[in-house]
């Protein structure tokens, strides 16, 4: 019987945030949820990022840039690689099936510099048009599939 992994409290990771992201705005609700927003750049040459960390201790961590938003700095392109949803371009920073990132870990320490990471990629993506961060794809990310009889 597989053992049920126990969350880090909110609490800890709230102060963990904090701590490492003084700039940046962190709020909890009912030791449930925590947001955290903060302007960031990828580099020193970089652009400056808004960007929302939302999470819910009972579900995956969701980053969302809020300004300026990745597609339309993207000349022209059409979709974002490394997105779930591109109408809300929520970051796909990793992997879901707990191996790089579970409940246990700090959002401080994985999450956070992965959007850091993102956002690099993104900017050589923006002047390359190649997306240089490895990783795989969301599925729902790809285009439809054409049928025969089109």
């Amino acid at each position: 019987m597989a053992q049920k992994i126990k969350p880090l409290p909110i609490g800890v990771q709230a102060m963990s945030i904090r701590h490492m992201f003084t700039e940046g705005k962190v709020s909890t609700v009912h030791d449930q949820q925590l947001t955290w927003t903060q302007s960031i750049s990828p580099s020193p040459l970089g652009g400056l990022y808004k960007v929302k960390l939302v999470y819910h201790i009972n579900q995956v961590p969701k980053i969302y840039v809020l300004d300026p938003k990745p597609l339309p700095l993207a000349n022209g392109r059409t979709k974002l690689p490394h997105c779930y949803d591109q109408k809300e371009q929520r970051l796909c920073l990793y992997y879901p099936d707990g191996k790089e990132w579970n409940k246990t870990m700090l959002l401080a320490t994985t999450v956070i510099p992965w959007t850091y990471e993102w956002l690099y990629h993104y900017e050589i993506w923006l002047g390359t048009g190649e997306w240089t961060g490895g990783g795989v794809h969301p599925q729902n990310n790809l285009p439809k599939k054409q049928d025969e009889n089109e």
